[in-house]
């Protein structure tokens, strides 16, 4: 323990020669030049089998953080990824003392050392922390980055009260934001955003002047969203490495590594049983768009655009491989309209479907396994040597029992219980009382 005296003598000098340092810089100085200690900070995590694999996927990233629940706490930070089946594909993930700007920055920049090199512009999603949305501006700008809806929409429903009058006021903002960020044109999120503003009044205006129109709304996102608006994938990584997250790091690595080897295992063994050009959930998407407009009116207007009466008009342009129902450019997938035309010209449905959709991407992503690691669980050098080993980080216990469940989201709530027997909340099936 250095006490003030010893501590003052050693920057004394350095002080005098830079007075304007500030303090917390000289902290900093001093810790990185005396304090060097061979303690765990941080670690990134991106296996070769998944960096390879995520070339045939979907150019998606779902960003999150999730607390761990060892008694070194801890942040676990992921990017996850969507395969052809629309499930999800962790990419790289990693653990950090805490939540802040400079790891995340440090996080995004690993991540980016796996992405540039694929030659290829991935859309990202996440929360509105700060930290983040700054880190990414610096690593990755002017790529496409959108905001998950559903936290959006819970920040919302924070702002009014949930019974009475402003339950109603609030499911009818709810309804109405909805619209504003699925509004397929300009024109129909500028009709839906004037009622919400109007209805919602100050606490809506307050609300929408925070938040660029660009990072939620389909009419305005400068790039592709491939049909996802929500953080359901994100969660689902947090969900499924939950059992991890009361151990330390490396039991923590081993115990994710063992699962996604396991995962990409089932997976391309399943894969090979498939026998249809597209991966199952797609096949029957595409199935359900065909029946859906079976008997609709299709007319050529030259050999790649055509003009489709369902409900009403639209105009389907094969080479572009757009429509004016806009669905087609929103999911990057064809619409109902565009199966229509396509059948209607006797042409291949196949070739107009993005390759990341096909049996053989999804094949491809899995193709390159993760391998085993048996010396794992080796500590010490078979001399006893300590050199190279790494100190657990000092942490300090706060104050209070350990929390044991994810904090959540500004506004979010539990969804109330309801009983099975009489449908009315508050009260579970065993304690229901009502009479039928």
């Amino acid at each position: 323990m250095m006490r003030s005296r010893v501590v003052s003598s050693l920057i004394v000098d350095r002080i005098r020669a830079k007075p304007e340092l500030k303090p917390v810089e000289i902290i900093h100085e001093f810790k990185d030049y005396y304090a060097g200690i061979n303690r765990f900070r941080r670690v990134f995590v991106s296996f070769g089998g998944c960096i390879a694999g995520f070339q045939y996927c979907i150019p998606l990233l779902f960003i999150d953080v999730t607390f761990l629940k060892s008694k070194y706490k801890g942040q676990l930070l992921c990017a996850s990824g969507k395969n052809g089946n629309q499930g999800f594909y962790p990419l790289a993930f990693g653990v950090v003392d805490s939540e802040t700007e400079e790891n995340w920055t440090w996080f995004l920049q690993h991540l980016a050392s796996i992405l540039l090199p694929m030659g290829r512009v991935v859309t990202f999603f996440s929360d509105r922390n700060q930290g983040l949305l700054n880190a990414m501006g610096f690593v990755f700008p002017g790529w496409p980055h959108s905001y998950y809806y559903y936290h959006l929409k819970q920040n919302l429903i924070s702002k009014y009260p949930k019974s009475g009058y402003g339950k109603l006021l609030q499911d009818r903002v709810i309804n109405l934001f909805s619209r504003c960020a699925y509004a397929v044109t300009e024109e129909e999120f500028k009709v839906a955003m004037d009622e919400l503003v109007i209805v919602g009044s100050s606490k809506v205006k307050a609300f929408i002047s925070d938040l660029s129109r660009d990072h939620y709304a389909n009419a305005f996102f400068k790039g592709m969203r491939y049909g996802e608006m929500e953080n359901s994938l994100a969660e689902s990584f947090n969900n499924w490495v939950g059992v991890f997250r009361d151990l330390p790091v490396l039991p923590l690595i081993e115990g994710i590594r063992q699962k996604l080897m396991v995962l990409n295992s089932q997976r391309r063994i399943e894969a090979e049983k498939w026998t249809t050009v597209l991966c199952p959930e797609m096949e029957t998407r595409l199935c359900e768009n065909a029946e859906a407009g079976r008997t609709w009116a299709v007319r050529r207007s030259n050999c790649i655009v055509f003009e489709v009466f369902a409900d009403y008009y639209v105009m389907v342009d094969l080479e572009q491989r757009t429509c004016s129902c806009r669905l087609w450019q929103i999911d990057d997938f064809p619409c109902t309209h565009a199966v229509a035309t396509i059948l209607a010209k006797r042409d291949s449905v196949y070739d107009y479907v993005e390759c990341y959709y096909k049996t053989d991407f999804f094949r491809k992503a899995y193709e390159s396994p993760i391998f085993p690691i048996p010396d794992i669980g080796k500590g010490l050098g078979s001399n006893g040597s300590t050199a190279g080993v790494v100190l657990p980080p000092i942490t300090k216990r706060p104050a209070g029992r350990p929390p044991t469940k994810r904090i959540k989201v500004f506004g979010e709530f539990k969804r109330p219980l309801k009983c099975s027997r009489c449908s009315v909340a508050g009260h579970n099936r065993k304690t229901c009382k009502a009479i039928i």
